[in-house]
């Protein structure tokens, strides 16, 4: 907490050489230490604002530096008019990103960015461990995985009689996850989105 300007005051006259002619409180010499104090406790108290903007997510005076720093961002989110809240929390998602290639971190990822997925690995078949009614797999399929994310997509079921011209079907919505996914999946890996219910 800054601290006041009286305090400061009192600071520096508790610094001043004892002695009859700086003894007295009250005069000339306490309105030119008063005159020292004012700035020392604005400058005090500018710099404990300051502590606030070292968190992307309360920054407003430095955000910009953040971005700066951090360059465009490669999805190009920033690209729209984003509210000042929103640039605050992609800022602070960009710079404490700790990065990580397994399927908690994909999660998690999702799950900052308010979308729940699940993911499904897919394996080759291998004689001898395959049952009945399960798909073949060919070899290389490991390296592929698929991302449920559930919603987004709304199906309107007609009625005969019941619709109108250009009325929609049904509509698609992609998230905003398909490419924070792609870009931090291991590179030798494919990975598939799959809409709807996981």
């Amino acid at each position: 907490m800054a601290r006041l300007v009286s305090t400061i005051l009192q600071s520096l006259i508790s610094k001043l050489p004892t002695g009859l002619g700086l003894g007295f409180r009250g005069g000339n010499l306490d309105a030119l230490l008063e005159a020292a104090a004012t700035p020392v406790a604005d400058i005090e108290a500018d710099a404990e604002a300051m502590m606030v903007e070292v968190d992307p997510r309360a920054a407003n005076n430095f955000l910009a530096d953040f971005e700066r720093c951090l360059g465009p961002d490669p999805c190009g989110r920033d690209l729209g008019g984003l509210p000042v809240a929103e640039r605050q929390r992609l800022a602070h998602r960009r710079w404490t990103a700790r990065g990580g290639q397994s399927i908690p971190y994909f999660v998690q990822l999702a799950a900052n960015l308010g979308v729940s997925i699940t993911i499904e690995e897919f394996w080759p078949s291998r004689a001898g461990s395959m049952r009945a009614g399960r798909p073949v797999r060919a070899e290389g399929c490991q390296f592929v995985f698929r991302v449920h994310v559930p919603g987004l997509v709304t199906v309107v079921n007609l009625k005969a009689g019941s619709g109108r011209a250009g009325q929609r079907l049904g509509s698609f919505k992609l998230s905003s996850i398909e490419c924070d996914l792609r870009r931090v999946k291991p590179a030798h890996t494919q990975i598939t989105f799959a809409y709807g219910e996981a």
